[in-house]
C-alpha cells in the first residue's frame, strides 16, 4: 500500500504539469523569394537553412518585444552566407508553461546568391 501512494503521487503531478503546458504551431506565410529576384540571376544555390526570433511573455498578457519575420530572415541568410531566400515557408509557435509563454517565428527556404542582370 505504501507503494502504490509513492507512486500515485509523481504521477499525478506530471499528469497536472501536462495539463499547464501546450504548444500550437500555425502557417505564417509561403513565398516564392524573400526579394524580389524578377530583374537579378541566382549565381549560386548555398543550401537549406532556417533562422528564428523569440520572445517571452508573462501570462500571456505582458510580451517583451515581438518576434520579427525579418530577424529570423535576416539570420537564415546568414548562416549560409547569402543575400536572398527562394522557396520561403514562415510558420509561428507558441509553447505555453505554467505562467509564461514563448513565441516563435521561424523562416527556412534555400539561401541564394544573385546579381543584377546586366
Amino acid at each position: 500500500m505504501n507503494t502504490v501512494k509513492k507512486i500515485f503521487f509523481p504521477v499525478t503531478v506530471c499528469v497536472l504539469l501536462s495539463f499547464t503546458m501546450s504548444c500550437i504551431t500555425t502557417p505564417v506565410c509561403f513565398a516564392p523569394s524573400s526579394t524580389p529576384v524578377t530583374s537579378k540571376s541566382v549565381v549560386q544555390k548555398l543550401g537549406k537553412t532556417e533562422g528564428s526570433d523569440s520572445t517571452w511573455s508573462f501570462l500571456g498578457l505582458w510580451m517583451w518585444g515581438r518576434p520579427d519575420i525579418e530577424e529570423a530572415m535576416k539570420e537564415a541568410i546568414q548562416k549560409k552566407g547569402g543575400n536572398a531566400l527562394v522557396d520561403v515557408r514562415c510558420y509561428r509557435t507558441f509553447r505555453w508553461f505554467v505562467l509564461v509563454g514563448v513565441t516563435t517565428v521561424n523562416v527556412e527556404g534555400e539561401a541564394v546568391r544573385v546579381t543584377e542582370r546586366p
